[in-house]
């Protein structure tokens, strides 16, 4: 049994359970807890922030030390945290890794440990485990672009939107590119990256804001109202919002063609536009809603219709 812990954001909480399904195929419950009976690599994760091999499950402190003293576990350079959930959880952190680093033999390393071992501590239940994979939070870094633009989305959200439908070794289509936001994030976890934009001056930007976290990618100048080729899933924010007029017709012209570049599509609008894309004959996965401030986002997730 593996155990993950997500963020927990009333906002978007919709897309952390989508895209910790899409990585772990389990769902977070209210906690941020996903229970799942395979392992998945979190490290590239926007939302999912640890992995834990479950090695026991118990419903109070006196059970996991009596069982820890049964158990026999051995580990050397090893470390013991605590994550209460939820915070004000009345429990004494510092005690419990106390009490269960000293039923674990071995020698422990607090400051660079080769594995650490995870107490996970709610009001009904306490899981130990040991931490598999973490997120290491690159996307956050990659909001200190080279160059700026006023319209992006942020480094979290285009991670996240890139964990729905790809995966590492897969190729990805932005056909909006912008600066260059969707496209740094695919590279840095392993995907193939073209972007494309209408906009020989933003194509530039891309190509410098790439460059600038050592990433490569391949920029065209083109047209995405009618770009061809064909790639794994098409990842892309459409122009919308006060900063970035545009129209409904150029809109839909650009969702009409971005079937014909791949089969699983993930697209940001600023509006539920669903019901358009079910007439256009995609099969609508999910709509998600990403609220911040004054402006709602809309995360549609598509497949192309044969």
């Amino acid at each position: 049994m593996y155990l993950y812990l997500t963020a927990r954001s009333e906002l978007e909480k919709r897309l952390i359970e989508a895209e910790c399904f899409a990585i772990t195929g389990a769902i977070p419950d209210e906690r941020g807890i996903a229970l799942a009976e395979t392992e998945a690599d979190v490290s590239k994760a926007a939302y999912v922030k640890t992995c834990m091999e479950v090695i026991t499950r118990v419903s109070s402190l006196p059970e996991l030390y009596d069982q820890l003293g049964k158990m026999g576990l051995s580990s050397n350079e090893f470390r013991v945290s605590v994550v209460k959930i939820p915070r004000r959880l009345s429990l004494d952190s510092r005690q419990v890794m106390y009490q269960v680093g000293a039923k674990i033999a071995g020698k422990p390393n607090l400051a660079n440990p080769k594995i650490t071992f995870l107490v996970v501590a709610t009001e009904e239940t306490i899981w130990l485990g040991e931490i598999l994979s973490e997120s290491d939070g690159s996307w956050g870094e990659h909001s200190q672009k080279a160059y700026l633009y006023s319209s992006a989305i942020p480094t979290r959200l285009a991670r996240a939107m890139v964990n729905l439908v790809a995966a590492p070794g897969d190729k990805i289509i932005d056909p909006c590119c912008g600066s260059g936001t969707i496209l740094i994030e695919a590279a840095s976890i392993g995907i193939k990256a073209v972007g494309c934009d209408i906009n020989p001056k933003l194509a530039d930007i891309s190509v410098g804001n790439l460059k600038h976290f050592g990433l490569s990618g391949m920029i065209l100048i083109a047209d995405a109202r009618n770009m061809s080729g064909s790639f794994d899933a098409v990842v892309t924010d459409l122009p919308y919002g006060r900063n970035c007029p545009t129209d409904d017709q150029l809109c839909r012209e650009i969702l009409a063609n971005l079937r014909n570049l791949a089969p699983k599509i993930a697209v940001v609008t600023g509006e539920d536009m669903s019901q358009s894309l079910l007439q256009m004959g995609y099969d609508v996965e999910q709509v998600i809603p990403v609220p911040k401030t004054s402006l709602t986002r809309y995360i549609h997730v598509l497949h192309a219709c044969s």
